[in-house]
């Protein structure tokens, strides 16, 4: 003979799924990165090759006209600190003295001159494993580079702008 449960039981590991970190997993971060360091075609497969592999990565997608990178990937695993040090830590196709750096790009609309980009910069060098901050003015944009590994996200770096009433998101 069967045995059915009853609808309460149903409902109520229903809601013990549904309320389990897996299903509640975060959505991951899409991000666009400013390269430097690519000197020719093949250093675009060399660094998206390297990020692919990387434990977080979703997808990424390297452009060599515009140098940038495309990156899906999750920062619970790998934060946006972390993903800018593995793309430095891939080794270099022109040698050992040779680096690659990864920039996180922020559109940051209230960004549109000297002054108010210079409130960007005083406000995101002090998060911290923030190395350095570019401001590009005509573009509304900014982008951070991170120094070396660590835990800074790509969401702190956002929620600090917010902190000081700057709006920004991720490229």
């Amino acid at each position: 003979m069967r045995k059915f449960l009853p609808v309460a039981a149903l409902v109520a590991a229903h809601a013990l799924v549904s309320a389990s970190p897996a299903a509640a997993a975060d959505p991951p971060t899409k991000a666009t990165i400013l390269l430097t360091g690519l000197h020719c075609p093949p250093c675009t497969g060399t660094v998206q090759g390297g990020l692919a592999r990387a434990k977080g990565v979703k997808s990424v997608a390297v452009d060599w006209n515009t140098k940038k990178a495309t990156v899906e990937f999750d920062e619970s695993v790998l934060p946006a600190q972390a993903l800018a040090a593995a793309i430095e830590g891939t080794p270099h196709m022109m040698g050992g003295g040779m680096r690659y750096a990864g920039w996180l790009a922020l559109k940051v609309p209230t960004l549109s001159d000297e002054a108010s980009g210079a409130k960007v910069k005083e406000t995101l060098a002090k998060v911290p494993g923030v190395k350095s901050v570019a401001v590009y003015p005509a573009q509304h944009s900014a982008a951070v580079l991170f120094a070396g590994q660590g835990t800074t996200s790509s969401q702190q770096v956002l929620d600090a702008l917010k902190e000081a009433g700057i709006e920004a998101t991720r490229f």
